[in-house]
């Protein structure tokens, strides 16, 4: 993912958690996330009443099997923002973003009729005017996009930027620590990494300095695949055979824990059918399949490593926050154990590692509020 936002005005204009995890497409319930400097993690309803003469514009976030959709308000003082009427829909159910953009606004009561700005966050790189999905068929044009929509702005960025900006909102109840160790909120100096494991995996970054925000987005995804025991060396082999290349990706997503699942059944002489990573984690949940417990060890001990990886490469000594829905369908004594056993194994950097925040968003619409504060300050 490149540090890369686009912004498109009106002269321009003129001259996309993993599926399994998910529940069934359609609209979701109504929501508000509302706050100050830091937006409560809470949804709630009520999400069509907001003072419209307030409104900042549309704010979506565009994955590779879902989309949501939002309304960013201003609240009353210069430091409250709202992310009302959040919905979600299957990406799979609209032929483009622009389709879904256009049933959103019109099945979804309160959404004002005429929105001129919009911010999106996109699970992809965004290149000049053209914007590809990385796991997902769609693509489109900022350019097509602003015209269908009337938007006279709009700002559109990769997801992990989107979330980078949304850090500078957060506080400690958006977040749940991987051992003892928190990140000192709000944060004002230094580096903070940031990964999503969900239908891809996303790396990004947040330079802070005196409290004004750097942020990276990267692809950093898709480096290489760095096995640091003799197990993970033998999934790596298994993997090589299937997909040649094997990126950090096939390992840590949706799909990357069923690889590993099959890695590790095809390495133990068992030929079994492939599972979706809902029926690997709800195996290992009731312990009916230890080669689904394992999997779901190796896949938070591989978190672990690339996570520590990152730290190092950017020197985050801030921290590490990790984002993804289907972590919270992990045991988490031992997401805990085996994720800090994969970041802080790093040679002589071991004693330095263990100092080194690492945290769970639980924030159920970060994207959003990146989005949103994208607005709030363009």
């Amino acid at each position: 993912m490149v540090l890369l936002g686009i912004m498109v005005d009106s002269a321009v204009l003129r001259g996309a958690i993993f599926a399994a995890f998910q529940r069934p497409a359609g609209p979701e319930k109504k929501a508000t996330v509302t706050g100050n400097t830091a937006l409560s993690s809470a949804d709630s309803t009520g999400g069509e009443n907001f003072d419209h003469s307030a409104v900042l514009g549309l704010v979506a976030d565009v994955g590779g099997t879902h989309i949501r959709f939002g309304i960013a308000v201003s609240g009353p003082d210069d430091h409250t923002l709202n992310v009302h009427c959040v919905r979600r829909y299957a990406v799979r159910a609209h032929e483009s973003i622009s389709h879904a953009a256009q049933h959103y606004r019109s099945a979804t009561p309160g959404i004002p009729a005429s929105l001129s700005r919009a911010a999106v966050a996109v699970a992809g790189r965004v290149d000049s005017d053209r914007v590809q999905l990385t796991n997902s068929g769609w693509s489109f044009s900022a350019r097509a996009l602003s015209e269908s929509q009337r938007f006279q702005q709009l700002r559109i960025v990769n997801d992990f930027e989107a979330v980078g900006h949304a850090v500078g909102a957060l506080r400690a109840a958006d977040l749940q620590p991987i051992g003892p160790q928190r990140l000192s909120l709000p944060m004002r100096q230094g580096v903070c990494a940031i990964v999503g494991v969900g239908t891809g995996l996303g790396v990004g970054g947040v330079i802070a300095n005196q409290g004004v925000f750097s942020v990276l987005a990267t692809e950093g995804g898709h480096a290489s695949f760095a096995p640091t025991s003799e197990q993970s060396i033998e999934v790596l082999r298994w993997l090589r055979k299937k997909f040649g290349r094997v990126s950090a990706e096939r390992v840590l997503s949706g799909a990357g824990l069923s690889n590993l699942y099959s890695a590790l059944s095809e390495i133990s002489g068992q030929h079994v059918p492939e599972l979706s990573a809902a029926e690997i984690t709800t195996r290992a949940e009731s312990g009916s399949d230890e080669n689904c417990v394992e999997a779901v060890g190796l896949f938070c001990e591989a978190l672990g490593s690339f996570a520590g990886d990152l730290a190092l490469t950017l020197g985050a000594w801030q921290g590490v926050l990790i984002s993804g829905a289907m972590l919270g369908h992990f045991e988490r004594t031992l997401l805990e154990r085996r994720v800090r056993q994969g970041f802080e194994y790093k040679g002589r950097f071991t004693p330095a590692m263990r100092n080194v925040p690492v945290e769970t968003i639980s924030h159920p619409h970060v994207e959003l509020l990146g989005a949103a504060r994208l607005l709030r300050n363009s």
